[in-house]
């Protein structure tokens, strides 16, 4: 809808209340950017935020920026009365979702109406795959379903953890998920191949594919401080959380990952590579889109060569064809 309405993309700022308890937002909000006309600010975990927080945003929110936009997003279904007088009616939008211990069964009822049946392990998967988005989920089903049956060979009447993992092969596409994993299992140059993939695919914009690595590092964070506290890689996979909220590690292949991950990353080092998420998130932005690539790859080699130790630093080096700087 803003890219309708401005014309252009907007320049995306994403925010927890913890990384802005200094005004960070406020910044982002107020001040213009040089590569676009109009900023997107997102908030996220409202519900967390500080009695001062929602004081400052309440007196933003009664005199904003006419160049950004502000979205807040909370688990809760009501913000704090001080921001709600502030919006109109039409200003605030609720989405409703299915409580997690109900869409095990919506699933198997899914399957049942085409007269399919499914076993839990393979209904875990599916809910790991697009875990709190039913629509997807419904979406993803019914080609899982088309793909079960076109298949002339099949003699089982169950699907199986194993039939979701061939559909997942048989219809893969990269994605931040997919480079994570390179970058916790594989060597430098796959990383690199893979972050080629998505920047030719349109899937390589640094806002997102930055975001969601911060997420899988913070869950690797958590599974390594659970190991470092006695836990076993089961019970870590079980615990890990993201923000404090659960995000079981679910899937055998990505339990391996962050197994895997674990003897790659010490949890000083898994610590050091969110700062530098950090640093790179703001890089890339300042640096604007024809330097991101470049800048993703500095990122990879950081990562995966100095464990993090190297703070980010910009030069006209490409690590996709001289990975020796």
């Amino acid at each position: 809808m803003l890219r309708e309405e401005q014309g252009a993309e907007p320049e995306i700022y994403r925010f927890y209340p913890f990384e802005t308890e200094n005004g960070e937002i406020f910044t982002a909000l107020s001040n213009n950017s040089l590569f676009a006309d109009h900023r997107l600010v997102i908030l996220s975990q409202a519900d967390s935020l500080s009695a001062a927080q929602v004081n400052q945003l309440a007196e933003y929110i009664a005199k904003p920026s006419e160049s950004a936009t502000l979205l807040i997003v909370s688990s809760e279904t009501t913000l704090p009365a001080k921001l709600s007088a502030k919006l109109d009616k039409d200003q605030v939008q609720v989405f409703w979702e299915m409580f997690d211990n109900r869409k095990a069964d919506w699933v198997r009822t899914l399957f049942q109406r085409s007269s399919i049946a499914i076993d839990s392990e393979a209904v875990e998967l599916l809910l790991e795959l697009v875990e709190n988005n039913t629509q997807e989920l419904k979406a993803t089903c019914s080609q899982l379903i088309q793909f079960i049956t076109s298949d002339p060979g099949r003699t089982s009447q169950i699907v199986s953890e194993d039939d979701v993992e061939n559909y997942i092969q048989h219809t893969r596409q990269e994605s931040v998920f997919s480079l994570f994993e390179d970058i916790a299992t594989k060597p430098l140059e796959k990383a690199l191949s893979t972050l080629q993939a998505l920047i030719r695919c349109g899937d390589g914009d640094s806002v997102p594919l930055l975001a969601g690595l911060l997420w899988q590092f913070r869950r690797l964070v958590s599974y390594l401080e659970l190991i470092e506290q006695g836990a076993s890689s089961d019970e870590a996979c079980k615990q890990v959380k993201v923000m404090g909220k659960p995000a079981a590690i679910r899937r055998k292949k990505d339990q391996t990952n962050y197994a895997l991950a674990a003897q790659r990353y010490t949890l000083a080092e898994a610590r050091k590579i969110i700062a530098r998420l950090g640093e790179y998130d703001i890089r890339t932005r300042e640096m604007g889109a024809d330097f991101q690539p470049m800048l993703l790859e500095q990122f990879l080699y950081v990562v995966m060569e100095k464990k993090g130790v190297a703070s980010c630093r910009f030069n006209a080096v490409s690590f996709a064809t001289d990975v020796k700087f």
